[in-house]
């Protein structure tokens, strides 16, 4: 159940105390560990090598790309971040962005708290509803992300440069959670540009218009490796706001592959364990052979970048860096 403060006044004499939401992540995620809990549920193979890595990054507050081949596992990790949100959290009641009561940042929010005071409406929101997720597609519009005028409300009388005539995307709706991207190199590279300041700066431009709004989000995205699809790259300055670029990888355990198969396969049948077995044997040895496509999830594996020998993407490359693969980098210095 919900918390019982119901306006901001209530929730104020609670001692409720306002936080980031990547304090919020770094707190729980201390907490979990102390605890002696595992923050990853589901996840099998990355104990030693992928998790340590995400743990520092969001300790430390990164935004993170996942970069990886497909089935390796990057969507089920993004996804299990949701656990380390608080379970539940307020909200301005009608708030279009989920503003939180102790911050109004929108002009109508802003307008309702300067009236109503600790009488402003408070309303509670789970911990799965702060999580955006987006799949990018080529399709993907500036509107989509990050938001549009809506023609709707300049009809109502509203003056063009309103920014209550705004209608949010997915990123400002995100706010004071995680927006997750999926397979972030297929925006098209304009599309990416319009996510430089909502990583760095934290405000939104749309159609020419700067709306100083200090968004709150974690910004996790997945890719694969250019030299794996070649259908599109991190733009260099996007690249760059990643604080944390994490490799993940195939189970190099036979004991995590079954247990993957066994986690993630729908059986219909009793499947003996020794059928497993050798599924998961037959797997391994279809991504270790050379006559496999290196660009399929059935090609040649990649395992951890440190039993590659290879360096990590900001070592490799310091030119253009406009690598993110184990092929050498394309560098312009």
């Amino acid at each position: 159940m919900p918390p019982t403060a119901a306006t901001v006044g209530e929730l104020r004499a609670s001692g409720h105390v306002h936080t980031s939401v990547r304090a919020e992540i770094r707190g729980n995620l201390l907490a979990a560990l102390r605890a002696g809990l595992d923050p990853w549920p589901g996840i099998r193979g990355f104990e030693s090598t992928v998790v340590p890595q995400l743990e520092r990054a969001l300790i430390a507050g990164h935004d993170i790309v996942l970069l990886g081949e497909r089935g390796q596992g990057k969507t089920r990790l993004m996804r299990t971040l949701v656990g380390l949100l608080d379970e539940w959290s307020p909200v301005i009641d009608g708030s279009e962005i989920g503003e939180h009561p102790f911050e109004p940042i929108t002009a109508a929010s802003l307008r309702r708290a300067a009236a109503l005071g600790d009488d402003l409406p408070v309303s509670w929101r789970r911990r799965e509803e702060r999580y955006v997720e987006k799949l990018a597609t080529p399709d993907t519009s500036v509107a989509d992300l990050i938001g549009d005028v809506d023609p709707m409300k300049v009809a109502e009388g509203r003056a063009l440069g309103d920014p209550e005539t705004i209608h949010f995307g997915l990123v400002p709706r995100g706010h004071r959670g995680i927006v997750a991207i999926n397979e972030l190199p297929d925006l098209a590279e304009r599309i990416q540009v319009a996510m430089l300041n909502v990583m760095e700066e934290r405000d939104i431009q749309i159609r020419g218009y700067v709306l100083r709004l200090p968004l709150d989000v974690l910004v996790v995205a997945t890719a694969n490796p250019e030299d794996y699809t070649n259908r599109g790259r991190i733009i260099t300055p996007l690249k760059d706001r990643f604080g944390a670029e994490i490799r993940t990888h195939y189970p190099t355990e036979l004991a995590d592959e079954i247990a993957v198969i066994r986690q993630e396969a729908a059986l219909v049948a009793d499947v003996p364990d020794h059928l497993v077995e050798i599924l998961a044997r037959f797997t391994r040895a279809l991504r270790e052979s050379a006559a496999g496509d290196p660009r399929s999830a059935a090609g040649p594996a990649r395992g951890p970048p440190a039993q590659r020998g290879e360096r990590s993407v900001r070592d490799r490359g310091r030119g253009d860096r406009r690598c993110l693969g184990p092929a050498p980098c394309r560098t312009s210095g």
